[in-house]
C-alpha cells in the first residue's frame, strides 16, 4: 500500500505540467472519440480517479505509429500485442479485452470460404494494422507461407474497408471480430470461416517515454481489481458495448403496481396517489431519455460535419485532378496540331497555345498577343482587361526575320508560383518555334512534290496529245466537289493529288493507240482499260501515296458493277475515285477527243444527271450540280 502511495505522489508531481500525450483512433466500439468507447471509458475513469493529467491525439493508425516514433505523442490505445512490436515499444501486462481477426466478404460474393481462395483476390487492409504487416499475426505472412499470391488494398480506417467491400472494389477485408460483429450488417457484408491471431489488447508505449513504468503500474493494478469485481466499472463498460445486459429481477415499484391492480380489481380500492406518482416517474425516465438522445444526435452532428468536410477535401482532389487532365489534353491537342502544321496557320497555333497557358494558369487576367510581320504590329487578340496594378510579363517570340508575336501577360502574384510560370512559357516557346519549322519543311517538301507530278503529267501530255491540260482541269474540279462535300482539308488535297495523276499510267500504253483516230480494237481496248491498273502499280508500294493509288485504280469503276478493273459495285468504290469518276467524265464530254468533237454544254450536264446512281455516286453528281447552278456555264 505504501509503494502504491509512493508511486502516486510521484505521479502527481510529475503530471503537474506534462500530461500524457494518448494517440487514438476511430475503431469502433473499441474506441469512437475521446469520451465514447471501450478504451476511452476506462482509461478515463482510471486517469481521474488516480489524478494523471491526459490529453488525446485522434489521427489514423498508421499516422499514430509515425508520431509515437517522432516522439509526438507518448503512447497508442488499443493496440495488439506481438513480438515483433515488442522489441520496438512498450506494452502494459494486463490485457483491456482479447480480439482475433476475421475476413468478411460482400454477401453478394460468397465465393471465399477458406484461405486458399484469397488467391489471386484483391484483400482490403487497414495500414500498420498486425492483423496485416505483423510477421507473427499478419495475413500477410500468412499466406506467403502458404505461397498464396493477393494483392492488398491499403486503407487507413476499418469503415474504408467496408464500404469498398460493399461497393465490390475489393474480393475481401480483413478488421478485428469486435469491429465486424457490430458493423457487418449494416454494409450488407458476412464473416467467413477465415479466423486467425487471437491477440491481446493492450496500452502501447514508445520505450524512452520517462513515467511509462509509474503509469503501466497504476493500469495493470486497476485493471486486475476491476476483473475480480463482477460489478466493476470495467464490466459495466464491456457489456455496455459488447454484450446484451440481463433483466433484472421485476423491480419494487412494479410489484406494487401489481398488488395495487389486484386490489383494485378486486375492491376497487386503489389510491389515485399512487397512479399519479408512476406518471411523475415515468416522465423522468422519459426525460433522461431524451437528453441521452440529444447527446447522441449532437455527436451524430459532429460526424457529419466531418464527413461533410472530408467530401469537400475529396471534391477541392477531384476538380484538381480533372483540370490537370484537360491540361494533358490540351497539350497533346498541341502537339496533334503540330503534326499537321502545313493545315494550321501560324496565328492559329500561337492563339492556341496563349488559351492553353491561360488553362493552365489560372492567375492570368489579361493577355495581349501582337502579331509583328516586317516590322508592321498588328493586334490579333485580347483576353480580359488591362490593369495597371497587376504584375506584367512579356514574351517575344521571333519565328523568322520578318515574323514574331509579342505577348503580354497580367498576372496576380499571390496566385501564381513565377519560377513555374517562367519554366513553362520558355517550353511554349520552343514549341511554337518546332512548329514553324515544321511548317516550313512540310512547305518545301509539298512544293517539290507538286512539281515532280506536274512534270509528269507534262510529260503524259506530250505522249497523249487529246489530253493536255485534262489532268488539270480534272483535278481543280475533283478539289472543288471535295471541297462542296464538306471534306477535310487533308481530304481535299488527297483528291487533288489522286486526280491529277489518275491517267498516269496511259505512260505505258502505246501512243499509236492513244492517239488513233479511228474506231479501237477490242484488244486496243482491253490494253487502253489498263491504264487505272498501271497508275495504281507504280504508286502504291510509296506508302504516303497508297489511298491515291487506289483512287487512280477505280476511277473507271461504275455504281452499277459494269465499270473496270475489278466490276465494284457503288458502296464498295472509293470516295476518292467516285469524285475523279465525275469530273473525269464532265472534262472529256467536254472536250476535243481524236474520235469525236466536244459535246455541248447541255447535252453533257443531261449525261451526268441519267447516270446519277447508275455509273456515278448520286452524293458526287448532287455536289458537281451545285456548282455547275454556281458557276454557270
Amino acid at each position: 500500500m505504501l509503494k502504491k502511495i509512493v508511486i502516486i505522489i510521484i505521479l502527481l508531481l510529475v503530471t503537474i505540467g506534462f500530461p500524457i500525450k494518448i494517440g487514438i483512433y476511430y475503431n469502433p466500439p473499441k474506441i469512437i472519440d475521446s469520451k465514447t468507447g471501450i478504451f476511452p471509458e476506462i482509461l478515463n475513469y482510471i486517469f481521474e480517479k488516480e489524478n494523471i493529467k491526459y490529453n488525446y491525439i485522434f489521427d489514423t493508425f498508421s499516422n499514430l505509429i509515425k508520431k509515437l516514433d517522432n516522439r509526438e505523442i507518448d503512447a497508442i490505445a488499443c493496440v495488439g500485442f506481438s513480438n515483433e512490436r515488442a522489441k520496438k515499444y512498450d506494452f502494459n501486462d494486463v490485457s483491456f479485452m482479447s480480439d482475433w481477426a476475421v475476413v468478411y466478404v460482400n454477401k453478394n460474393n460468397r465465393g471465399i470460404t477458406n484461405i486458399f481462395d484469397l488467391k489471386n483476390k484483391k484483400i482490403g487492409v487497414l495500414k500498420k494494422d498486425i492483423y496485416y504487416e505483423d510477421d507473427e499475426y499478419g495475413i500477410k505472412k500468412k499466406l506467403e507461407n502458404f505461397d498464396i499470391k493477393s494483392t492488398f488494398v491499403e486503407f487507413y480506417t476499418y469503415d474504408g474497408i467496408f464500404n469498398a467491400l460493399s461497393e465490390n472494389k475489393i474480393d475481401a477485408g480483413v478488421v478485428n471480430r469486435t469491429y465486424g460483429l457490430l458493423n457487418a450488417e449494416k454494409y450488407n457484408l458476412s464473416p467467413t470461416d477465415i479466423v486467425f491471431s487471437p491477440i491481446k489488447l493492450l496500452m502501447m508505449f514508445r520505450k524512452d517515454y520517462k513515467r511509462k513504468n509509474e503509469i503501466i503500474s497504476l493500469i495493470d493494478d486497476d485493471l486486475k481489481r476491476f476483473k475480480e469485481d463482477k460489478n466493476s466499472i470495467y464490466y459495466e463498460i464491456i457489456n455496455k458495448y459488447l454484450y446484451v445486459e440481463k433483466i433484472n429481477n421485476i423491480p419494487d415499484w412494479v410489484k406494487w403496481i401489481i398488488y395495487i391492480s389486484i386490489i383494485i380489481f378486486i375492491g376497487f380500492l386503489a389510491d389515485h396517489y399512487f397512479l399519479k406518482k408512476l406518471v411523475e416517474k415515468r416522465t423522468k425516465e422519459l426525460r433522461e431519455i431524451n437528453k441521452e438522445l440529444n447527446r447522441k444526435n449532437n455527436e451524430l452532428e459532429s460526424l457529419n460535419e466531418q464527413i461533410v468536410a472530408q467530401n469537400e477535401e475529396l471534391e477541392s482532389l477531384y476538380i484538381h485532378n480533372e483540370k490537370l487532365q484537360n491540361s494533358l489534353k490540351l497539350l497533346i491537342k498541341l502537339m496533334a496540331d503540330m503534326g499537321e502544321s502545313e493545315y494550321i496557320s501560324e496565328d492559329s497555333f500561337i492563339l492556341k497555345l496563349v488559351e492553353t497557358l491561360r488553362f493552365i494558369i489560372p492567375g492570368f487576367k489579361y493577355d495581349k498577343v501582337i502579331k509583328v510581320e516586317k516590322n508592321k504590329k498588328i493586334t490579333i487578340v485580347e483576353f480580359g482587361k488591362e490593369k495597371e496594378t497587376l504584375r506584367k510579363l512579356k514574351t517575344s517570340l521571333t519565328l523568322s526575320d520578318d515574323l514574331r508575336y509579342e505577348i503580354v501577360h497580367e498576372l496576380d502574384e499571390k496566385e501564381i508560383n513565377l519560377e513555374y510560370v517562367y519554366e513553362l512559357m520558355e517550353s511554349f516557346r520552343v514549341l511554337a518555334k518546332a512548329f514553324y519549322r515544321i511548317k516550313n519543311e512540310a512547305q518545301i517538301e509539298e512544293k517539290f512534290r507538286e512539281d515532280i507530278i506536274k512534270s509528269l503529267i507534262s510529260f503524259l501530255e506530250l505522249h497523249d496529245e487529246y489530253t493536255k491540260n485534262h489532268s488539270k482541269n480534272v483535278a481543280k474540279l475533283s478539289k472543288k466537289i471535295a471541297k462542296k462535300m464538306n471534306l477535310d482539308e487533308e481530304t481535299q488535297k488527297k483528291v487533288y493529288w489522286a486526280a491529277l495523276l489518275h491517267d498516269i499510267g496511259k505512260l505505258i500504253i502505246p501512243n499509236e493507240i492513244l492517239n488513233k483516230t479511228s474506231r479501237l480494237t477490242e484488244e486496243e481496248y482491253n490494253k487502253i482499260k489498263m491504264h487505272p491498273v498501271y497508275g495504281f502499280e507504280a504508286l502504291i508500294k510509296v506508302e504516303n501515296l497508297k489511298e491515291i493509288a487506289y483512287g487512280i485504280k477505280y476511277h473507271h469503276e461504275r455504281c452499277d458493277g459494269k465499270g473496270y478493273p475489278d466490276g465494284l459495285e457503288c458502296n464498295e468504290i472509293p470516295l476518292i475515285a467516285k469524285i475523279i469518276a465525275v469530273a473525269d467524265s464532265w472534262d472529256a464530254m467536254r472536250s476535243r477527243r481524236a474520235y469525236r468533237d466536244p459535246l455541248e454544254f447541255n447535252i453533257a450536264l443531261k449525261e451526268i444527271k441519267k447516270n446519277a446512281g447508275i455509273q456515278f455516286s448520286p452524293e458526287v453528281v448532287e455536289a458537281f450540280l451545285k456548282i455547275i447552278k454556281e458557276e454557270g456555264e
